[in-house]
């Protein structure tokens, strides 16, 4: 095939054995949203740019990496970056929408960024956001959600959770009175506490003008486990910020004690996620075993944080807006899991069945077994015995069934399993069986 008829950078096809590992991410994180409350909408992948321009300013990054096109009628358009900003919209165009709002959507998103291992520049975001409570319950139903998805993906992980008042607070307090500009690079900085060096972060921060000895502060502020953190914050003068960050920490906290996700989660007052879009807690995952394989997973697989201001600012009708989001970083734990089911057999199907003189008879059993849930393939051309089981075998079919005269005279078959290469006898009638059998 020529070279332009190749996959773009950061797109990708995957065949049957890698999709049904995305599928499988996607269906259980579905039946975990709905079970939380979270009804499912779906919105436009292609947008007016203007809409997609509206949250930032010019020459911000994400709009540097936002794929724009335009239509015949000559319109400014442009592939949506996430999924928050269409939500952003749907809310604005439904005024009538009854709030508290609990939606869920995954779906394709592009951004025309740098390409790395779980970042992709068309990729699938799983996102669920509630709109229309101040209430901390939220947060604290998205953390035992978050432990409750994870662990049902078979990942153990780590939920590391912040308070941006808290954060924020604590910078103007060893900081000092600094303006905004200032704030928001310190912030940008802490972010990455955990993967700058010191000597890196005291050089980063002499660029906007804070001394090495209130970086030392800082990060030995931040690196307080809860209680001594929250004796040190004492020793500053009187802060409304952190007294709220303080209040709505220790309030998720007595939400969440006694609860498998309070088991998981790690304070992390460094962490920010981002300038300006989080006002109050916010949170991260990440495997507690961070390498996989040969591959050192240390980034984020999902997060996400309240953030009242968005959706308020957007419609800007006068109403508040307060709202809470999340996203599953669905390629990076397709990364994870695509090493970990390396050798693992996988199929759609549970039971392949081979006509041997008995086309019709096959066919309606076949039918039959579908009917009562098995996931049935028949064979449908004419060859040995031997070169069907060879095909079932080589598509990861579990099960196959040869059904001759002898088989529906008597109503007996046998099934064998292609992996272990025996083979068990049954009733063809005996169905409860045969699916726990097949389908185990």
């Amino acid at each position: 095939m020529s070279k332009e008829f190749q996959n773009l950078k950061g797109t990708y096809d995957y065949l049957p054995e890698r999709q049904i590992i995305r599928e499988n991410i996607k269906s259980t994180l579905q039946s975990i949203f709905i079970k939380y409350g979270f009804a499912p909408v779906e919105t436009p992948i292609l947008c007016g740019y203007d809409l997609l321009a509206s949250k930032y300013s010019e020459g911000a990054d994400i709009l540097n990496e936002t794929y724009k096109l335009t239509d015949q009628g000559k319109r400014s358009l442009g592939l949506r970056y996430d999924l928050t900003i269409t939500f952003s919209k749907l809310i604005s165009f439904n005024p009538s929408m009854t709030l508290p709002f609990k939606r869920y959507e995954i779906g394709k998103v592009f951004r025309d960024g740098p390409v790395k291992l779980g970042r992709n520049r068309e990729f699938t975001q799983c996102d669920i956001d509630v709109v229309g409570t101040s209430s901390l319950l939220a947060e604290a139903e998205y953390m035992t959600m978050t432990e409750e998805a994870y662990r049902k993906l078979g990942l153990d992980v780590e939920i590391l959770y912040n308070n941006r008042k808290l954060l924020n607070g604590l910078i103007k307090a060893v900081f000092g009175d600094v303006d905004e500009s200032v704030l928001r690079q310190s912030i940008m900085l802490i972010d990455k506490f955990a993967k700058l060096t010191k000597k890196e972060l005291v050089y980063e921060f002499s660029k906007i003008g804070v001394t090495e000895d209130k970086v030392e502060e800082i990060s030995s502020v931040l690196a307080l486990p809860f209680e001594q953190l929250c004796e040190k914050i004492t020793e500053y003068p009187q802060s409304q910020m952190i007294d709220d960050g303080i209040k709505e920490i220790k309030e998720l906290q007595g939400y969440l004690k006694g609860t498998k996700a309070y088991d998981r989660m790690t304070l992390a007052a460094y962490l920010a996620r981002g300038i300006d879009v989080y006002t109050g807690t916010v949170w991260e995952v990440v495997l507690r075993e961070r390498r996989v394989g040969d591959v050192d997973f240390g980034l984020s697989i999902g997060g996400g944080g309240r953030y009242d201001k968005i959706i308020t600012s957007f419609i800007d009708d006068g109403k508040e807006y307060p709202a809470v989001g999340m996203s599953f970083g669905l390629d990076v734990i397709y990364e994870i899991l695509k090493i970990q089911s390396q050798g693992a057999k996988t199929s759609v199907v549970d039971l392949f069945v081979i006509p041997m003189g008995t086309v019709a008879e096959s066919f309606r059993y076949a039918t039959e077994l579908r009917n009562r849930g098995v996931k049935v393939e028949l064979e449908k051309k004419t060859q040995k015995v031997g070169k069907s089981m060879g095909y079932a075998d080589k598509m990861n079919i579990p099960f196959a069934v040869v059904l001759g005269e002898n088989e529906i005279q008597s109503g007996e078959m046998r099934i064998k399993n292609l992996q272990t290469g025996e083979q068990t006898p049954f009733k063809m009638d005996d169905y409860d069986a045969i699916i726990a059998h097949v389908t185990k």
